[in-house]
């Protein structure tokens, strides 16, 4: 990211987390593999051992982008496996790189559960998404985006989890090797860098 590794803004990205939202747990793990990074440098961060409480199948395509919700549903399924030896009556911090829809942590944070986890606290390494993207990203619509409608409360009830927060849109800006100006935040504040037409927003609105 303009020269600088992904690996090591995404580390800044958990460190900075880890400022803004600590929590008391007995390690931190990440939802593989997106949030592998930020998941180390909450930890580093907090002082509290790193563990994969989660292995992927690296045979499973990407879930979100998936056309239907049955068929996201199932990758999840298969794609991660809670390591349950590890996670039974465990306190566990859980780090995401985001949360899109809302259905795909809901499931995860479910097999976490199942598993044995005592306590869940989520933590997300970007800014709640609020608006669509419409440069090819696949969330097209306001209502797909769990963050468009509900604050983040209602979004912890809804995924199952103990807390739950998310990095401010300063800590992030804050964490990257350029300044805001240089990217697109428009998912998180609506600011479109390119003008969308009226009949895109239109269709947009309506799904």
């Amino acid at each position: 990211i303009y020269g600088e590794s992904v690996y090591l803004v995404r580390k800044k990205l958990g460190a900075r987390l880890a400022e803004e939202a600590p929590a008391d747990a007995d390690f931190v793990m990440p939802i593989p593999d997106s949030g592998n990074y930020a998941a180390l440098g909450f930890a580093e961060k907090m002082k509290l051992p790193f563990e994969m409480g989660m292995i992927r199948n690296h045979y499973v395509g990407r879930t979100f982008i998936q056309p239907s919700q049955t068929v996201r549903d199932f990758g999840v399924k298969v794609k991660l496996n809670p390591v349950r030896d590890l996670l039974k009556g465990k306190r566990v911090v859980v780090v995401e790189d985001s949360i899109v829809r809302g259905t795909t942590s809901r499931t995860r944070i479910r097999a976490l559960r199942e598993a044995g986890a005592k306590e869940i606290h989520m933590r997300v390494s970007c800014p709640p998404h609020c608006y669509p993207c419409y440069y090819g990203i696949d969330f097209p619509t306001r209502e797909e985006l769990v963050a468009s409608t509900r604050n983040v409360e209602e979004i912890r009830k809804f995924i199952g989890v103990d807390t739950l927060a998310y990095l401010s849109l300063k800590g992030m800006i804050g964490s990257m090797p350029q300044p805001s100006d240089n990217f697109c935040l428009a998912c998180y504040n609506g600011q479109y860098t390119v003008p969308i037409s009226a009949k895109i927003h239109k269709l947009s609105l309506e799904g």
